[in-house]
């Protein structure tokens, strides 16, 4: 269903910590959405983990700082907010 998830309005989020993100490449899910070319965000980690999404290896940022990688813009700086709930 990954393929068609524009055209079905299928939307995924994949949350994980970069420890071991390496690894987690070569399940079938995280496989396949990097063949896609599906846009995400990679936040602070360690380089060591190596290439995560387009050809972003993660670094140490400051908290909600990240790199958005897209297929139309390629990839560049953004800083995610949070508001705590209440």
């Amino acid at each position: 269903m990954l393929p068609f998830a524009k055209d079905i309005g299928l939307h995924l989020i994949v949350a994980r910590r970069s420890g071991g993100a390496g690894r987690a490449l070569y399940e079938p899910v995280m496989q396949r959405l990097k063949e896609l070319g599906a846009q995400g965000i990679v936040l602070s980690g360690e380089k060591d983990e190596g290439v995560l999404l387009g050809n972003v290896k993660p670094q140490r940022m400051p908290p909600g700082r990240g790199v958005l990688v897209t297929r139309r813009r390629g990839s560049f700086t953004v800083q995610t907010g949070w508001l705590p709930v209440g």
